[in-house]
């Protein structure tokens, strides 16, 4: 395979990654709106649908590992020529921010919503209207972070 084929291969992957992302944040912030819809009409399958929303996590890992390996492969082939550029220091600070995020808000409070939901039950309460509140915010962050990651690399401005 010559270099020109595996830049291609690559760059496919790198979008593929990027795509399960997005589609997958975005997937989340739908059930999630669904999710607390529910939980205020203390529906009881808003517990079987935060199951489903809580097992997102491994395609957005599955994503993450496409886009940065590919990242990585592109990098090597162009010889690091893009790390002198302005738009992709920024995008890969962009990058590093989505975990980050999710590390230090997404996660702890899908945790506080999970064990507010197992102690409280279905049903609005004071205790989960902080998490809800901290994961639309989160949401909101992830998709602007993705977008502003887009258009960087779309228009690779100098």
């Amino acid at each position: 395979m010559d270099a020109f084929m595996l830049r291609q291969v690559l760059l496919v992957l790198h979008l593929s990654g990027l795509v399960l992302m997005v589609g997958t944040t975005v997937t989340e912030l739908v059930m999630f709106r669904s999710f607390v819809g529910l939980l205020k009409k203390q529906d009881k399958a808003a517990v079987s649908l935060f199951g489903l929303m809580s097992g997102l996590g491994r395609i957005l890992l599955a994503g993450g590992v496409v886009l940065a390996l590919s990242g990585i492969g592109l990098t090597i082939i162009s010889g690091g020529v893009y790390f002198q550029q302005l738009w992709l220091q920024v995008k890969l600070g962009l990058i590093l921010l989505l975990p980050l995020n999710g590390l230090l808000v997404g996660s702890p409070r899908m945790k506080q919503l999970r064990n507010s939901l197992l102690a409280e039950g279905v049903g609005p309460s004071l205790g989960v209207q902080p998490a809800v509140t901290k994961l639309t915010r989160f949401h909101s962050v992830q998709l602007a972070v993705f977008l502003t990651i887009i258009i960087l690399a779309v228009f690779k401005f100098t």
